[in-house]
C-alpha cells in the first residue's frame, strides 16, 4: 500500500469523485472554481457513463478521467474493480486530498482513496442510496450495510446536506465512532448569478394561467411520475396550466414518460436551468426524500415559489404557505391540490416570490456553504 503523503500548506492536489459530470459542474462549481483560483490541482473522476462529458470538464481546467461502475447496487467483485480503478487513478495522479460523493462512488472511491494513501478522505453526503429512498421502511440489505460500514470507515470527515441523513445512518449503526461531521444547507446557491427575475404574466385570455417546472432526474425517487399524474388532474379544470418536466434520462424516460406527453412537456438535460426557471411561476420538486435539490436553491435565489415534499432536505426550504407549499411524498392527488391552490389564488404569488429571495439570503448562500466545505477538505 502506497504510503500517506505529507501535505503541505501550500499547493494541494484535490480529486473530485461523483456521481456524473453534470453534477460536478452544476453543483461543485462554485467551491471547485474557488479551490482553482487559490492554484490547488483538480481532478474530477467520473463513472464511465459520463465520459462524454470530459471536454466540458477540461474545458473548465480540471483534469478528468473515468472508472468503470457495473451497477447502483452493491456487488462485491464489480465493486473490488471500481475501487481498484479508483485507487490506480489517485496513485498515478498523487492526490493529497478526496472529496467523494454520490452514494455508491463515494463509498468506494473512500476506500480507493484510503488504499491510495491520500492524506485527507472527506465524504460529501448528498443523497442516501436510493433503496433507502425508494424504500424508507425496509431492512437495509447486507450488501448496502457492507458497503456503508466500510465506506464512511475509510473517511476522515463527512459533510451532511441535511440533518436526516446522518440521523437515519447513525440510527443504522453504520458510522464509526469519532468520525468528524459537518453539515450544511444542501449545496448552497450563487446569489450573483442567480438573481431575482420579473414573474411572467400569470393570466390568459382572462383566466390563470400558471407555469410549473420541475427539472430533476427522470426517475422514480425524483417524484418526476407524480408530477405528470398531477399535472393531468389540473388541467382537466384548468387546460391552460402549462407543465414542463426537465432533466437527466433516468428510469422513466422511455418507458412512462411518454404517456403523459398530452399535458407535460419533457424536455432533456439543461446545461442552464435559468430559463426555464424564469419562465416558471411556480418550481416544484414533489422528491421522495433527501435533498435540498439544487433547482429547488436556485428557485428560491429567482424569486419563485415552491411545492416540495414534507421530508428532510426538501422541507427546509419553505416556509408553509409563505413562500411555498409542503405536499406528502408520492402523493399525486395532494400535489395537485397544493398546485391548485395557486391558481385559485395567483394573486399570492408575488408576495411569496420576494419571500423565497428573502430565504434564499438568510440561508442558503453558496459563500458560507462553500467555506465550510473548504475548511473541512484543508483547503
Amino acid at each position: 500500500m502506497r504510503q500517506p503523503q505529507t501535505e503541505t500548506k501550500s499547493v494541494k492536489r484535490l480529486a473530485i469523485i461523483a456521481p456524473d459530470a453534470m453534477s460536478v459542474l452544476r453543483q461543485r462549481g462554485e467551491v471547485l472554481a474557488e479551490i482553482m483560483a487559490r492554484r490547488h490541482s483538480v481532478l474530477v473522476l467520473v463513472p464511465e457513463a459520463s465520459a462524454a462529458a470530459i471536454p466540458a470538464l477540461e474545458e473548465r481546467g480540471f483534469s478528468a478521467a473515468t472508472f468503470p461502475m457495473a451497477s447502483a447496487d452493491p456487488q462485491m467483485f464489480a465493486d473490488g474493480k471500481t475501487a481498484n480503478a479508483i485507487a490506480a487513478s489517485l496513485v498515478d495522479w498523487r492526490a493529497h486530498v478526496l472529496l467523494a460523493s454520490g452514494a455508491k462512488p463515494m463509498l468506494l472511491g473512500a476506500m480507493a482513496a484510503k488504499k491510495a494513501g491520500v492524506g485527507r478522505r472527506v465524504g460529501l453526503v448528498t443523497q442516501l442510496p436510493g433503496p433507502m429512498i425508494a424504500a424508507p421502511d425496509a431492512a437495509l440489505s447486507w450488501g448496502w450495510r457492507r458497503l456503508l460500514k466500510t465506506g464512511f470507515k475509510a473517511m476522515d470527515a463527512v459533510v451532511w446536506h441535511n440533518e436526516g441523513q446522518s440521523r437515519r445512518l447513525q440510527t443504522l449503526g453504520v458510522l464509526p465512532a469519532g468520525l468528524s461531521q459537518t453539515l450544511v444547507p444542501g449545496a448552497g446557491v450563487d446569489l450573483v448569478a442567480n438573481e431575482p427575475r420579473p414573474l411572467p404574466p400569470m393570466v390568459l385570455d382572462g383566466v390563470p394561467a400558471l407555469n410549473f417546472l420541475m427539472i430533476a432526474r427522470q426517475d422514480a425517487t425524483s417524484g418526476a411520475v407524480e408530477f405528470c399524474k398531477a399535472a393531468r388532474l389540473v388541467r382537466e379544470t384548468a387546460p391552460q396550466t402549462r407543465f414542463i418536466l426537465a432533466g437527466p434520462a433516468g428510469g422513466l424516460t422511455g418507458a412512462v414518460l411518454p404517456r403523459y406527453a398530452d399535458c407535460v412537456q419533457v424536455l432533456g438535460d439543461q446545461a442552464d436551468v435559468r430559463p426555464l426557471i424564469a419562465a416558471a411561476h411556480v418550481v416544484v420538486a414533489p422528491s421522495w426524500g433527501d435533498g435540498p435539490p439544487r433547482v429547488l436553491l436556485e428557485a428560491l435565489a429567482a424569486g419563485r415559489p415552491v411545492i416540495t415534499s414534507d421530508v428532510p432536505g426538501c422541507r427546509e426550504a419553505v416556509d408553509e404557505r409563505v413562500n411555498g407549499v409542503l405536499v406528502p411524498p408520492r402523493d399525486a392527488a395532494a400535489l395537485a391540490e397544493a398546485m391548485m391552490s395557486f391558481l385559485k389564488r395567483p394573486d399570492l404569488i408575488p408576495a411569496m416570490a420576494r419571500a423565497s429571495r428573502a430565504k434564499a439570503e438568510r440561508r442558503f448562500d453558496v459563500r458560507v456553504v462553500d467555506a465550510t466545505v473548504l475548511g473541512t477538505l484543508g483547503l
